[in-house]
């Protein structure tokens, strides 16, 4: 691979993004529709937080532990997007080389990181894009 590639290069540039008044069924929609597994969080187009699919099935296990009857209904009355998601995360520039993303994403902790140039989310890097910039580089 090339050392050359910068987050620019590699990002997702139509990003969905969640606000925080988004419901559960809203999230859930942003995920099946999308077909994504991490959504940032925002206001004016600055990043809040992030949320994933996992942050998703944390929170449902929780609800059913406490209430195996729950309905979507009383998911979305106890959901709350702010005490879920990860606020802050980390996010990079578009000018993030490679190996500065992989350096974040190869520990473990984060699958999705959140491109922001002037406090403004610019696109998004998933572990996924990574794998498809590699599969390109092999294959050209």
């Amino acid at each position: 691979m090339t050392k050359k590639i910068l987050a620019s290069g590699i990002m997702t540039e139509k990003v969905i993004v969640a606000r925080l008044g988004n419901s559960f069924s809203q999230i859930m929609e942003f995920f099946t529709r999308h077909r994504i597994q991490h959504l940032p969080v925002a206001y004016d187009d600055k990043v809040l937080g992030i949320i994933s699919v996992n942050d998703m099935l944390k929170f449902m296990a929780d609800q059913l532990q406490n209430n195996p009857q729950i309905s979507h209904e009383m998911l979305n009355e106890a959901f709350d997007l702010d005490k879920e998601m990860t606020h802050k995360p980390i996010s990079v520039s578009p000018d993030t080389p490679l190996i500065d993303i992989l350096e974040v994403l190869s520990d473990g902790k984060f699958q999705a990181l959140p491109v922001v140039e002037g406090g403004e989310i610019k696109g998004i890097i998933t572990n996924k894009d990574i794998v498809r910039v590699y599969h390109w580089d092999l294959t050209h």
